[in-house]
């Protein structure tokens, strides 16, 4: 029996809207016949009317021509209403595929190694759909009605006009095969002084204390300069051949009416037809030099669609559910760094029950924070399997995870709004007294309080209102506001570092004897805390388990 064909994502969504597409297609197709009015305005003015001097013909003539035109008007209208809905259902749907993924993997991009959930991608396909592009292209695929037109009144100027398009598609070869390496210089340069940018937008205080600012300015302007020069040879050498294309375009009907006024001596084409080809051959060249300008754009286009396909495409495993206490068991758990291809992990084996906390000791650059991402689905693995109670990470949906993971990572970051929107996660109805309880389970929530404007207190992307210390424990209370089942802390801060209080401690006591897990992740022993399984990580490889036995009540 043959297998079943996987359909594209992508295209099933297409499918589903296709008349979204179709009928501005067809409104371009009965656009381009009705363009054929002036050409044939032409002929009949200068062939019927003129040599007749009939002036009630000129008026119904020009009353018919006005009609025509307000009616194309509309129809340019519409299409693009059209194509514009078009574009932003198909982002609302692909979106919806997006955030509603099983396969939390597929929302790291592992030939780049940095997030890519295809929201750029997405966005980029809407623009071009609204954006006039895509009615260039449909004007370009009907161009070819309007050659056939100066063929069927003289193949003679119809050869003319076909190469006079040959020219303009062998210029942007030329200028295509030709200007790579500018183009690469260029965007190289621009992304340095991107990558300075975000430098300084990130990190001032720490420019300013470490005196780097007379070297970060330095640094600034050599790429500032390599950029503007790059820049410059860029656009002179575009410059050039843009104006060649354009005057190469400009001259072509000239040539059309040459040609045509020679055949007019001759005796083998009226006047009226001399102008007419003279309009076809601009209705023929005009789009033809549109679509090349966004050859480029198409280019792109096809890029974001692959790259969405396969975002989505790895996207299609199904969904499971863990309910109930969580077991947590890694096997044979391989990872690589998606850059370098250098081993990050080996053949770790963990197996964490219900109710457990681990310790996780190792130096800088052991692997604590690649363990943490790999175990929250976050870092790709090369082998191995993590269960949850005997379903694949990978099979969890977005809300299962982070219903299932709380995660305190090593560097902390917000994004800018208020403090509720932090911990909640962007909820937009948030539970209240789970808010509460978070917080006042990492500590925090008198600090919040005592804030002129509470939970709704804004803050910026590093927290800078907070010490070190209450981004910890606000990070803290955002992991803990899901309420998970497997709560993970790396590199936690003094306060777990230096041992727990009491009431601290009794909190993750209680939250342990429901069947949480508690993962810490850190370079040294907690101390007055002992955790039911200590491990050391190092290089990579996990070794030296040790079980404590804690008493009974």
């Amino acid at each position: 029996m043959a297998a079943t064909k996987k359909v594209s994502v992508l295209r099933g969504i297409f499918h589903e809207l296709r008349f979204l597409v179709y009928f501005p297609v067809f409104i371009s197709l009965v656009y381009g016949l009705l363009r054929l009015i002036g050409p044939l305005f032409m002929i009949v003015i200068f062939d019927r009317v003129l040599p007749s001097r009939s002036i009630p013909t000129l008026v119904s003539l020009l009353i018919l021509l006005v009609i025509v035109y307000a009616f194309m008007a509309l129809l340019d209208y519409s299409r693009r209403r059209i194509l514009a809905r078009f574009g932003a259902q198909f982002q609302e749907r692909v979106e919806d595929k997006i955030f509603g993924a099983s396969d939390r993997g597929a929302y790291l991009d592992k030939g780049r190694g940095r997030p890519a959930s295809g929201l750029y991608e997405v966005d980029q396909l809407r623009s071009f759909f609204h954006s006039g592009s895509l009615v260039a292209i449909l004007d370009f695929f009907w161009s070819p009605l309007f050659l056939v037109a100066v063929f069927v009144i003289s193949p003679f100027v119809g050869w003319i006009v076909v190469a006079g398009i040959a020219v303009l598609v062998l210029v942007r070869a030329i200028k295509d095969s030709l200007d790579n390496s500018r183009d690469q210089r260029h965007s190289e340069a621009s992304d340095r002084v991107a990558e300075l940018k975000d430098t300084l937008a990130r990190s001032p205080h720490v420019i300013e204390s470490h005196q780097m600012t007379a070297a970060f300015n330095k640094r600034w302007v050599l790429a500032r300069r390599r950029s503007r020069d790059t820049s410059v040879e860029a656009n002179d050498w575009n410059a050039w051949f843009s104006i060649l294309s354009r005057h190469i375009s400009r001259f072509l009907p000239y040539s059309v009416l040459a040609a045509g006024a020679y055949l007019t001596i001759s005796g083998t084409m009226t006047i009226g037809s001399m102008v007419a080809c003279m309009r076809l051959a601009r209705l023929v060249h005009g789009p033809t030099e549109r679509f090349m300008k966004e050859i480029s754009d198409i280019g792109e286009v096809k890029t974001n669609w692959r790259n969405l396909d396969k975002i989505l495409s790895a996207q299609q495993a199904p969904t499971a559910n863990v309910s109930g206490k969580t077991s947590v068991h890694l096997a044979q758990v391989r990872v690589r760094c998606p850059v370098t291809k250098n081993l990050l992990l080996n053949n770790v084996n963990l197996t964490i029950p219900p109710g457990s906390s681990v310790s996780i000791v190792g130096g800088a650059g052991s692997g604590k924070t690649v363990l943490a991402e790999t175990l929250i689905g976050r870092y790709p693995r090369a082998n191995g399997k993590i269960l949850l109670e005997g379903v694949d990470i990978e099979r969890l949906s977005i809300n299962d995870a982070a219903s299932t993971f709380g995660y305190v990572a090593q560097r902390v970051d917000f994004f800018a709004g208020s403090i509720e929107e932090n911990i909640t996660g962007l909820e937009i109805e948030p539970d209240e007294q789970r808010l509460v309880k978070a917080a006042q389970f990492a500590g925090i929530h008198k600090r919040i309080v005592s804030l002129p404007e509470g939970y709704a207190t804004r803050v910026d992307a590093i927290g800078s209102i907070f010490s070190k210390g209450e981004r910890h424990q606000i990070a803290l209370a955002r992991a803990l506001y899901p309420d998970p089942k497997v709560l993970i802390l790396d590199e936690p801060d003094a306060t777990f570092r230096n041992g727990l209080g009491n009431e601290l401690k009794g909190k993750i006591v209680r939250f342990l004897k429901r069947g949480g897990i508690m993962i810490v992740l850190t370079r040294l022993p907690l101390k007055n805390f002992d955790s039911t399984q200590r491990y050391r990580l190092s290089n990579g490889v996990l070794t030296e388990r040790k079980i404590v036995r804690i008493p009974a009540d």
